[in-house]
């Protein structure tokens, strides 16, 4: 059974509809012709009937006149406008006729042909008239039935023909909507692009196609980041229950016991700041968060982030120098905050000793953008490399990576908070001679519009 809400019946019913519409509308245009026909075929024999009437007119012969046997009212009119003879009523109680339409236009061209409505009568009355050799004029008329009234005389053949285009239309409209729709049913959702598809649906089942690649790579990516979290974390933990299995037997001195210590916390710090980078992660990845938007300069963020890291700088004899103008924006600043922070992390943590880190800001002449600039003396990377580094958990490195206490989640983070505040990501390099990551930022206006 076919819903009332489904595409096959709303596509049978237009059909249908459609089918019937024109049904009638061919009805009416042939009624409407056969009556002009047959009213054309009316003129036609009552001029030829004037014709056989001006025979006995001329030779004054009207008592042949009144005995013809015919349905038309015959009418002799003389040149001044007096009736002097009908067929159907006395003359003398007919008015003088020289002021009606068919007289006029007989006695001016000839002879004429026209037609009266009669509302009362549902009528419509035929004239022909023409004008004799004598100056008087002959009018013959009659009764003819509206196209109305032909229309409903015909009721039965219409209705058997309407009987007939009513089945005609149903079977028709069945199979239209049939033949429409089954293509659309056998379009296989997890591999829409094959043959047979509408042109008019391509856009739509390329969308479809184009989800569903989207859909199987984020699951590709969940469960490679799954794998991969799997086993960062299962590194840390062997080891920090290694060495508590250790400490639990006893038996070991105190310089080794605060060694093995040593090495729990530092694994534990390390899976407390996996943690914390799979939490931000998790924030950015959700496109449904709404974080809110304040004026703030981006240069102030810089030495915030600078000030939290100097220690590690410090450690590693790294110089770190700011720069630029104040880089004022409005945006979200925490989000701005987890771009800024890896970057000038790796770029201290992957730097040699006595290395530099050179921090610029520097809003561009048209004040559209505002341009970020962490430079580095570093280990720099190949350019293979350029595009990997983003990757989850990608490090050039690993073995330098891992000392370093990375978790390979920091680029990942810029590039998805970049992302998320409509920044770019460039990137230049080379090996052994350090790294430049450029973030060009758009100055956002405060109703969250680009500027």
């Amino acid at each position: 059974m076919v819903k009332k809400n489904s595409l096959t019946f709303r596509i049978f019913l237009n059909s249908f509809l459609l089918g019937a519409l024109i049904y009638f509308l061919c009805a009416f245009v042939f009624g409407a012709n056969m009556y002009r026909y047959f009213e054309r075929q009316i003129f036609s024999e009552l001029k030829t009937e004037s014709y056989y009437v001006e025979h006995y007119v001329v030779r004054k012969n009207w008592k042949d006149v009144a005995s013809i046997e015919t349905s038309s009212r015959i009418t002799l009119i003389d040149k001044d406008g007096t009736v002097y003879f009908d067929n159907t009523v006395p003359p003398e109680s007919m008015g003088n006729h020289s002021a009606r339409e068919e007289f006029v236009r007989a006695q001016r061209d000839g002879s004429v042909q026209l037609s009266r409505f009669s509302s009362t009568k549902r009528t419509k009355t035929i004239y022909f008239a023409r004008k004799l050799s004598d100056g008087s004029v002959i009018r013959i008329s009659c009764n003819r039935k509206t196209v109305w009234t032909l229309l409903l005389g015909m009721g039965d053949f219409l209705l058997l023909m309407l009987v007939i285009a009513v089945a005609i239309s149903t079977i028709s409209a069945f199979f239209i909507s049939r033949n429409v729709v089954k293509p659309l049913e056998k379009i296989d959702l997890e591999n829409p692009e094959s043959d047979g598809v509408y042109d008019e649906l391509k856009p739509f089942v390329n969308r479809i196609a184009e989800d569903n690649f989207e859909k199987s790579q984020r699951e590709e990516l969940r469960n490679q980041f799954s794998a991969n979290v799997s086993h960062e974390l299962k590194t840390p933990l062997t080891s920090i229950s290694g060495f508590a299995e250790i400490l639990k037997e006893g038996g070991i001195d105190e310089e080794t016991t605060k060694d093995f210590a040593s090495s729990i916390y530092d694994e534990s710090q390390r899976m407390i700041s996996l943690v914390n980078d799979i939490i931000r992660l998790s924030k950015l990845d959700e496109k449904s968060i709404r974080l809110e938007r304040s004026v703030f300069s981006l240069l102030g963020i810089c030495r915030e982030v600078v000030e939290i890291l100097t220690p590690c700088a410090e450690r590693k004899g790294v110089l770190v120098s700011i720069s630029g103008d104040s880089g004022t924006m409005f945006g979200v600043e925490p989000v701005v905050h987890e771009i800024v922070y890896p970057l000038v992390d790796n770029a201290i943590k992957y730097n040699v000793q006595g290395g530099k880190v050179d921090i610029s800001v520097e809003s561009t002449s048209d004040g559209k953008s505002v341009v970020l600039k962490v430079a580095d003396t570093g280990i720099g990377m190949e350019k293979r490399d350029f595009e990997r580094i983003f990757e989850r958990f990608y490090r050039v490195d690993k073995s330098r990576s891992k000392r370093n206490g990375g978790t390979g989640l920091g680029l990942s983070i810029v590039k998805h908070a970049a992302k998320y505040h409509g920044a770019v990501v460039r990137v230049e390099s080379e090996l052994g001679k350090g790294s430049v990551f450029t973030i060009v930022f758009r100055r956002m206006s405060e109703d969250g519009g680009k500027s």
